[in-house]
């Protein structure tokens, strides 16, 4: 069995730990929260043991084999850091950090320690994206020509809350426009050659709409829009040749269609999963790795994470987004 203790108890780790009573080797053993009374109910409806409001406690719990880092965005490098000195193996959730300089200290740390570490980018996990990836590299569509892709929603307009508060590393970018631009970047194996972005700031100077032209080294250009002021028409579609691939809410998708000239396939996930957010494939996923005592997961190895935080560095750039943490960089 796989022990997991939690570092923070909010409305990602509620997710995490719902989804994770479906895999049979792990089990969350602990929860830290810094409300002594937000951690004690969440512990006892998920059935979790040790309740702690002391971090220090929290980490050297022997009991701890993984630490899932599930901190406000500002946070998350930090809490790995303390997490893998602790002798513990880290998933941390996006973004991994809040720039490229910052994970590639945290990978440095995890790589002397010999701790598994990897970033928890749950939609590359999914079953719907792993069937549209196997069309899309079977040829069924041709070559990729464009890709295209939205996440936008209407957020909470707090201006201290996590998703206006710079200091929490709050904006549209790296809350839902990272998954438009990870799933790019796996698409096209790599990095953008070229980024053009802009972007609508809101009072608190963090980006509220952005909308992003990736190009990559083959000329595919990728149209991306993220936002946290308004719904959006949130789907993947990927052109190709022959036809084209498209993922409805593609960053928790469970359908899939490919649509060709003369047939439609579609792909459904297992309805028994329906209950499930769909975060439990890859923590089941980090087990098999730990078992096989491996330190960074295939399919979001340490390269993947420093690719995407330089790509979401870069579009930072061109709509001078700055947080007060670059400074440290």
């Amino acid at each position: 069995m796989i022990n997991f203790g939690v570092l923070g108890a909010g409305a990602i780790a509620e997710k995490f730990v719902s989804d994770l009573k479906m895999v049979p080797q792990a089990k969350c053993v602990a929860a830290y929260g810094r409300n002594l009374m937000r951690v004690t109910d969440f512990c006892t409806r998920h059935q979790v043991d040790m309740i702690y409001d002391d971090l220090d406690a929290f980490l050297n719990d022997p009991g701890i084999d993984v630490v899932y880092v599930a901190t406000p965005h500002s946070l998350h490098a930090e809490g790995a850091v303390l997490a893998l000195q602790a002798g513990k193996h880290v998933i941390c959730e996006k973004p991994f950090a809040m720039n490229k300089a910052e994970a590639e200290a945290v990978f440095r740390l995890a790589q002397s320690k010999g701790l598994f570490i990897m970033e928890a980018l749950w939609t590359l996990f999914l079953p719907s994206i792993n069937r549209a990836l196997k069309w899309i590299e079977a040829g069924e569509i041709g070559e990729i020509k464009a890709i295209e892709a939205n996440f936008g929603f209407v957020g909470n307009n707090d201006p201290n809350g996590r998703l206006l508060n710079p200091a929490l590393g709050g904006g549209a970018l790296l809350d839902v426009g990272i998954y438009p631009v990870l799933i790019s970047n796996r698409l096209m194996n790599g990095v953008p050659k070229q980024i053009r972005a802009c972007a609508k700031m809101t009072d608190t100077h963090v980006d509220g709409t952005t909308s992003m032209i990736l190009t990559y080294e083959n000329g595919v250009m990728a149209t991306l829009n993220a936002s946290i002021e308004t719904q959006m028409v949130n789907s993947l579609r990927v052109y190709g040749e022959r036809g084209y691939v498209e993922l409805p809410s593609f960053w928790m998708a469970d359908e899939a269609y490919c649509h060709l000239d003369a047939k439609m396939l579609s792909f459904k996930a297992d309805p028994t999963e329906n209950q499930q957010q769909g975060y439990h494939h890859e923590a089941s996923a980090l087990c098999e790795d730990l078992i096989s005592m491996k330190t960074q997961n295939d399919k979001v190895p340490h390269q993947f994470t420093l690719n995407l935080m330089e790509t979401l560095d870069r579009i930072r750039k061109e709509i001078g987004l700055v947080y007060q943490m670059d400074m440290k960089a």
